[in-house]
């Protein structure tokens, strides 16, 4: 079964991408983390150093806003992540991956480590409210929001 995953939209990257980078570099600065280097290589966007080595990937859900509905119980990672937990798993058995779900004034986030991620359901959820539009079939691994912490960042 071939999944039609949405197309890049720079737009949307230009306007998400720096703020949630920006967001979890102060959040690992203020929570003693150190050599924090923002990537920009399209695979990992955040490499740190606490106890041991991280990589973060982070990401905005503009529909969240100042509290997490009640009604998701899940949070939605694009299955196309799939390409860095594959490089994870086989080029940095000596780094963390977490992925970062930032509300969209990053004021709070989900972090969900990426064996989590991994383990997690696939399938495909309506992405879109235009009917017909090929992301309505992109597939989306499903985490249990029980088994991500919730962290407020500001």
């Amino acid at each position: 079964m071939r999944h039609n995953n949405r197309e890049f939209d720079k737009s949307s990257y230009d306007s998400n991408d720096q703020r949630a980078k920006d967001a979890i570099v102060g959040y690992l600065n203020k929570n003693g983390y150190e050599d924090i280097v923002p990537r920009e290589d399209y695979f990992f966007d955040v490499a740190a150093k606490k106890d041991k080595n991280y990589f973060f990937e982070v990401e905005i859900k503009n529909q969240w806003g100042d509290s997490w509905p009640d009604f998701w119980k899940e949070v939605r990672i694009p299955d196309r992540k799939k390409r860095l937990i594959k490089k994870w798993r086989e080029e940095y058995k000596d780094h963390d991956l977490i992925f970062v779900v930032f509300n969209t004034d990053c004021s709070q986030a989900w972090f969900i480590d990426g064996d989590t991620v991994d383990s997690s359901p696939i399938g495909t959820i309506q992405n879109s409210s235009r009917i017909g539009s090929p992301h309505l079939k992109e597939p989306f691994f499903h985490v249990p929001k029980e088994k991500a912490t919730l962290i407020k960042i500001n």
